[in-house]
């Protein structure tokens, strides 16, 4: 029988940067320790429901439509196949597709609905089948609310379920970061330049109180896990329940590079590498 997967879920806060951690994680697992390695981005899923259900009509402000659309079968099969298209595209058509502000905004009404998750849910289930019957050896699941999620692909004995990691980051620096103007103190900027940073950091706000009120899945920090600026995250945590967890702190500017190199140290000591 084949061994099943390690599991490390990239949780957090909008815009928090886990995104590109978990690829430079990917990278390094993959090319430097020579392991097999699937990387889900859970919240894809959601921003896809939002394209599929934008071009059919749906109202997105209005919960009772999103759950008539996912309560047809029909509908459910055609949104696993744009899925996998999706999936299938190259990095630059997918995220033209999947990440312009409105989807952003939108994926978050729609990941409130309790058929959306299940949707996710049983689409986590089948990826999990897929990792052990192909050998991954590691499974990285970046998305939102993952904690209660990855306890549970652990309980149906899809997985291991090594390490969860759910990453924060001060609004302002999240702002600065995507508008490339970090390092440059938010003080210092020209009024124009304050006026761009203030709407992002109120679309992020935004987002991240939508995220921590929904009744389905909130996305709040693994409760007792203990919290640390990047640069100082070390090398093991205390046992927890399901996994060892951690809250992670990205509101300091380095390379990604070098913010990715303890998050790696760590992965490593929950992998037994």
């Amino acid at each position: 029988m084949s061994t099943l997967p390690k599991l490390v879920t990239f949780d957090g806060a909008a815009r928090s940067g886990k995104g590109t951690i978990v690829s430079l994680v990917k990278d390094y697992l993959r090319d430097t320790l020579g392991l097999s390695v699937m990387l889900i981005d859970a919240g894809q899923v959601f921003r896809v429901l939002v394209t599929v259900m934008t071009s059919e009509g749906i109202d997105l402000d209005n919960p009772d439509e999103i759950d008539r659309y996912l309560s047809d079968v029909h509908n459910v099969e055609f949104c696993v196949h744009r899925v996998k298209q999706v999936y299938r595209m190259s990095k630059s058509e997918r995220e033209a597709l999947l990440y312009a502000p409105d989807i952003s905004i939108n994926s978050a009404k729609v990941g409130a609905r309790p058929l959306s998750q299940e949707f996710k849910d049983n689409l986590l289930r089948k990826w999990l089948r897929d990792a052990q019957v192909e050998g991954v050896e590691v499974v990285l699941l970046d998305g939102r609310a993952l904690e209660e999620v990855g306890g549970m692909l652990a309980d149906e004995g899809l997985c291991r379920y090594a390490l969860g990691l759910f990453f924060i980051c001060d609004p302002i620096v999240s702002a600065q970061r995507t508008l490339g103007l970090m390092p440059r103190p938010y003080e210092e900027l020209e009024a124009p330049l304050k006026k761009e940073v203030d709407e992002l950091v109120s679309q992020i706000n935004a987002r991240n109180n939508a995220d921590q009120t929904r009744k389905v899945h909130p996305v709040v920090p693994p409760a007792g896990a203990p919290t640390y600026l990047v640069s100082e995250l070390p090398d093991y945590l205390p046992a927890a329940d399901p996994c060892p967890a951690v809250i992670i702190d990205r509101s300091i500017e380095l390379p990604f590079d070098t913010m990715a190199q303890p998050v790696i140290r760590l992965i490593e000591h929950y992998l037994g590498r």
